[in-house]
């Protein structure tokens, strides 16, 4: 009975010592002693910001260090980098005045060294620079926007327009971007003057200059799909026996759209619509296949084509009697790879993405859509509607 006892209470007693064993691996003493500062500190200002490189100090306990500075008056922000690191970026600023910034070194007890205060000079901040490049035209039945974001910087683009009862301006539009080569246009405004503000804004709300403009949008309107039909001229389809021409122009673009049929191994490919009424085209809004997620800029969706019109059409198909009215490409405004997207990409294929065409082009009934390229790279191409825009009277 002894030797049991005695057997019970060695095996606890390891047990209690393996535990406290266990629990002190890996576990910093805590202290009160502050680590070292960082040295050899470099500064390279950055449009709105700066990066800052430094040396850490030798501390077996050092956890981050942190930059602390004011992005204005009253606002006290920090920017981390682990200990592995030897460089802190500092962004968000809306000036060039210079800054003042204190570089601290944290440890795992949280106490912190002396700070190391050094000065930077931001350059000229994006908003600035994007704002300075942004234009705002005419377009049929709207306006459109047109920018340059060189660094691909999350911004809103800020439209207002003057209240004529209020007397004052009020939101028109507010856009989101980090698109390199921006655009966005406004539809279905009124052909009359309209005094139209804009400036860029940041995610820190930092705001370029207001830009002025006194813009009067062209007529417009949309052909009505009732009128369409499809024009089987030699060399286009075959079609999909599910995924029919109409589909197109049902008014709905679920569940199912247009498809030409796969494995023909002929590239490129058309189809032929009749829009039942002569008019002139200012733009087309093409809406991509989206059962989920993943078909956004990918499958059959359209990548470069061209449009074609003629008023009349010689039934051979032969293509000398069509006039060429614009050559186009689908741009993914992230410029994510193959297979990645951004909800801005998302609102764009969901919405629709339009295609302009020039106010010169000729009076027509018919188009026909020459596909050159799908962004699967596949054999057949996807419509799931098609919107058409112009001036009919």
């Amino acid at each position: 009975m002894k030797n049991k006892l005695f057997f019970l209470l060695t095996i606890l007693s390891l047990f209690m010592y393996s535990c406290g064993e266990e629990e002190s691996i890996g576990q910093q003493a805590l202290d009160s002693i502050p680590p070292g500062q960082v040295s050899n500190v470099e500064i390279i200002n950055t449009p709105g910001g700066a990066l800052i490189t430094y040396s850490t100090p030798v501390d077996e306990d050092l956890l981050y260090i942190k930059a602390v500075y004011s992005r204005r008056e009253g606002e006290i922000s920090e920017s981390k980098a682990s200990q592995y690191a030897d460089t802190l970026v500092i962004e968000g600023f809306g000036s060039t005045i210079e800054r003042q910034v204190q570089l601290v070194s944290v440890d795992r007890s949280r106490n912190e060294s002396e700070p190391v205060n050094v000065t930077i000079a931001p350059l000229e901040p994006p908003v600035n620079t994007i704002a300075a490049s942004l234009d705002i035209i005419e377009d049929f039945g709207g306006i459109t926007s047109t920018w340059f974001n060189e660094d691909k910087a999350e911004i809103s683009i800020v439209l207002q327009e003057v209240d004529t009862l209020l007397n004052e301006f009020v939101p028109l539009e507010t856009y989101y971007s980090s698109a390199q080569e921006g655009k966005f246009s406004i539809y279905g405004l009124d052909t009359i003057p309209r005094n139209i503000q804009a400036f860029i804004q940041d995610r820190w709300e930092n705001r370029s200059p207001i830009k002025d403009y006194t813009i009067t949008p062209l007529y417009e309107t949309e052909f009505e799909k009732s009128k369409f039909a499809l024009v089987n001229l030699p060399g286009d389809g075959p079609h999909h026996n599910a995924w029919v021409p109409s589909n197109i122009w049902n008014g709905t673009a679920e569940p199912n759209g247009y498809s030409s049929q796969g494995g023909q191994g002929i590239w490129p490919q058309s189809i032929t619509i009749d829009l039942g009424v002569i008019g002139r085209l200012s733009r087309i809004k093409v809406y991509q296949r989206k059962e989920i997620d993943a078909y956004v800029y990918a499958e059959g969706n359209l990548k470069r084509f061209e449009v074609w019109g003629a008023e009349t059409i010689d039934l051979s198909g032969n293509w000398d009697s069509w006039t060429k009215l614009g050559d186009f490409e689908s741009i993914k405004p992230s410029g994510l790879p193959f297979g990645q997207f951004s909800d801005e990409d998302k609102a764009v294929a969901y919405n629709g993405e339009d295609f302009s065409f020039l106010s010169s082009n000729p009076k027509i009934r018919y188009i026909r859509i020459l596909v050159k390229e799908t962004w699967a790279g596949g054999d057949n191409f996807q419509i799931m509607e098609l919107d058409i825009f112009g001036d009919n009277r």
